[in-house]
């Protein structure tokens, strides 16, 4: 290698084998959003995107999805739409968000990464069932960590809204990052995925 090369043989090597991965040379069909149908329906729905909350809804089955679409800017300062990670939901005698229920409870974690006695045993985006354990008293809120295994934790905000006939607790879910709610949003989705794969074809 010549002593004035920008890059050493190493770098050059791992940027080549970046190129090369097809995982990452892969669109994610699910951000970007083509919208046919001329000029007009385009600057409409920018303007409303910039302005006011967007989305788009989609009925199959007993359950819907609503994607928030984004406006985004790209390198070139030219702004696109793009779809967000949607909101799941059941349909029935009343419209709820679509709730995993986990095959085996995980129990919440303190910044440390210890597990406490709060263990969640269904969760939407926007509640969490719990089951306190070792006799320990409900909080009336709690701050606490996610850790569904094979996926990076999760922080989560939860407000005691009732306890269930079968003895769990129901916390509404105030989380203050968006961040963090996007994660959620996205864990749940990979679940529903994982439960539903005809729909995620």
């Amino acid at each position: 290698m010549r002593r004035d090369a920008l890059l050493t043989q190493d770098e050059l090597d791992f940027i080549q084998t970046m190129q090369h991965n097809p995982q990452l040379n892969v669109r994610d069909a699910n951000s970007s959003l083509l919208v046919n149908g001329g000029s007009q329906i385009r600057d409409l729905l920018t303007r409303l995107a910039a302005n006011e909350q967007v989305t788009i809804q989609a009925h199959f089955e007993n359950q819907q999805m609503t994607f928030p679409l984004h406006l985004v800017e790209d390198e070139f300062h030219a702004l696109h739409l793009r779809l967000g990670v949607p909101s799941i939901f059941e349909d029935g005698p009343r419209v709820r968000p679509w709730r995993l229920t986990l095959t085996e409870p995980v129990a919440l974690e303190n910044a440390k990464g210890q597990p406490t006695a709060l263990w969640v045993h269904e969760v939407s985006f926007n509640s969490v069932l719990l089951e306190i354990r070792n006799r320990a008293k409900p909080p009336k809120q709690f701050a606490q960590w996610f850790s569904p295994s094979g996926y990076e934790r999760i922080a989560l905000r939860g407000r005691l809204e009732r306890q269930t006939d079968a003895g769990f607790y129901a916390y509404r879910l105030n989380q203050s990052d968006q961040d963090e709610t996007e994660r959620l949003r996205q864990f749940i989705l990979q679940q529903h995925r994982l439960a539903h794969p005809n729909l995620h074809v």
